[in-house]
C-alpha cells in the first residue's frame, strides 16, 4: 500500500471508509526547530487527495508551505486500535475568499455554516497528496 517517491500512494477501501466518516484527523508538521507540531483538524477525502482548511496565520499551515510535508492520523472511535496514518506532501494553496470550503467542512462536522470571519482572518485551503499509508486497517 505504501508510496514512496514521488508517487501518489494509494488509499485502501478499508482507509477510503474511514475517512468518509465526519471524525477528525491529528496532523503532524515540523516546527522551525525541527520540533513536532500536532493539531486536529476537520479535512475532507475527495479525488485521492486529503483537503484541509486553516487560517492564513496559523503556524501548521506556514510549516506544511515551508517544508511541504504532514502527517495525518485517522482513529476509528469505534474501534480504536484500528487506525491510519497518511504521510502527505502539499500539493496546492488555494485561498478560500469566500469561506465555502471552510462552510462545506463546518457542514460535515456540525450540520452547520462555519462561524463569522474575524476581521482580516484569511482562510487557505491545503491540498494533500498521499506519499505512504501505514496502520492497523489498511
Amino acid at each position: 500500500m505504501a508510496g514512496g517517491g514521488n508517487a501518489i500512494a494509494a488509499v485502501s477501501p478499508a482507509v477510503q471508509a474511514l475517512v468518509e466518516q465526519p471524525i477528525l484527523t491529528v496532523i503532524g508538521t515540523k516546527r522551525g526547530d525541527g520540533s513536532l507540531q500536532l493539531n486536529p483538524a476537520w479535512f475532507e477525502f475527495r479525488d485521492g487527495h486529503f483537503w484541509l482548511n486553516s487560517n492564513r496565520w496559523r503556524t501548521w499551515p506556514k510549516n506544511v508551505q515551508r517544508d511541504r510535508e504532514i502527517t495525518l492520523n485517522f482513529i476509528d472511535a469505534r474501534e480504536p486500535f484500528r487506525w491510519a496514518s497518511i504521510r502527505g506532501r502539499l500539493a496546492e494553496v488555494i485561498a478560500d475568499p469566500e469561506h465555502a470550503f471552510i462552510d462545506r467542512l463546518a457542514q460535515r462536522y456540525t450540520g452547520r455554516e462555519f462561524r463569522e470571519l474575524r476581521p482580516g482572518e484569511e482562510r487557505i485551503t491545503l491540498k494533500i497528496e498521499p506519499v505512504s499509508v501505514t496502520g492497523e486497517m489498511i
